[in-house]
């Protein structure tokens, strides 16, 4: 009876020698887990002083990004993915570009952005696509009196054309013209047309 007890109690001791070194290993993590977290803050201070707001996107401990509260508190849109590419003062400087007259598409190839992505920046500053750019041609093309297309541009001005027209009517061939410009015989005739020209028949008349 009394070699059992010895045994219980020494079994009993092996163990809380177990849990207490297993008590010391827990503390030395612990211990270890703060000097990791303050080197850390270290260099995410080091890193804000080389680069302002380059710790805005460090994740913390919840392994969510922190933010500085400018997002949260601005007005300016919200992205949940990734930042915008270009801020909102270079897509307001976009806009004033496209609505001077340059293509979104040139815009894209200049800058080595896909088109989709122009347009999505363009739209965030307020660009309705293509409608302010269409309505000006279109009031331009009525002021002036000119022809509406709605395919490509004419490839001759309205002053060239009306040019070819008198060249055309003092003798000088179509073909050769055409031939001349190189274009085909049947851009020269509608570039003639457009200009007032009326046709063989009406010059032999």
């Amino acid at each position: 009876m009394a070699q059992s007890r010895v045994e219980l109690l020494t079994a009993i001791r092996s163990k809380l020698q177990l849990v207490a070194t297993l008590s010391q290993d827990v503390d030395a993590l612990i211990e270890q887990m703060k000097r990791d977290e303050a080197q850390v803050a270290q260099l995410r201070t080091s890193l804000e002083r080389l680069f302002p707001g380059s710790t805005a996107r460090v994740p913390g401990r919840g392994g969510r990004p922190r933010t500085n509260g400018a997002s949260a508190t601005s007005d300016g849109p919200k992205k949940r993915g990734r930042a915008f590419k270009f801020s909102d003062e270079q897509a307001a400087e976009f806009r004033r570009q496209v609505e001077g007259g340059k293509s979104a598409a040139s815009l894209a190839k200049e800058l080595k952005v896909s088109l989709p992505t122009m347009y999505s920046t363009l739209k965030r500053a307020g660009w309705k696509r293509r409608s302010r750019a269409v309505q000006s041609a279109r009031t331009a093309r009525v002021q002036t009196g000119g022809p509406k297309k709605r395919g490509r541009a004419f490839k001759f001005s309205a002053e060239q054309a009306a040019g070819f027209r008198k060249r055309v009517e003092h003798g000088e061939g179509a073909a050769t013209l055409a031939k001349e410009l190189k274009v085909s015989l049947p851009t020269m005739y509608s570039t003639l047309k457009r200009a007032g020209w009326k046709g063989r028949r009406a010059r032999a008349a």
